[in-house]
């Protein structure tokens, strides 16, 4: 259905799948995650002290780095992993050329960094056709302890070496 009113959005949506796909195989090559962070995680990991609505704002789409549950669907630069969101990333990209309003997406902000509640597929169009910021509507987080995304660059940091000899017991 979608084929027809958004041939150019399908060949785009094929594009930036397409470079989802050479994107998780260089992550595979390099043994670096290309994955959204887990909101899930921070509530496992950190204790929540307070969460707030902050009311609607624009926000940069480079800071949106996690999800609520849809860490499979998209990669860290929301670029569709699974084919069943085609009809619906279709359907939004050619909304946005017709030039349809889109409801604001819904994010969770934790420290300077932004989980997608709802929206997924409206950044993710957005990243695609160069959008920068978006609106969306924000609940911030307040949050104690290290973040779980923390806790693993400290476990990957190397230990400091010396001369060992030189050391105390």
């Amino acid at each position: 259905m979608w084929e027809f009113a958004g041939t150019r959005e399908a060949c785009l949506y094929r594009r930036v799948r397409t470079r989802a796909r050479w994107a998780r195989l260089w992550s595979m090559l390099t043994g670096r995650s290309h994955s959204l962070l887990q909101l899930s995680a921070v509530e496992a990991d950190c204790r929540v002290r307070s969460r707030h609505w902050a009311g609607t704002r624009t926000v940069p789409i480079r800071h949106i780095r996690g999800s609520e549950g849809r860490c499979g669907d998209f990669d860290a630069d929301f670029r569709p992993l699974q084919e069943h969101s085609r009809d619906r990333w279709v359907g939004i990209a050619t909304a946005r050329e017709r030039g349809r309003t889109l409801p604001p997406v819904e994010l969770v902000q934790i420290g300077d960094l932004y989980f997608v509640r709802n929206g997924h597929h409206r950044i993710s169009v957005g990243r695609a056709m160069g959008q920068e910021h978006i609106e969306a509507e924000v609940t911030v987080w307040e949050v104690v302890g290290p973040l779980p995304w923390e806790q693993r660059v400290e476990l990957a940091r190397p230990l400091p070496v010396g001369n060992l000899a030189a050391q105390p017991a």
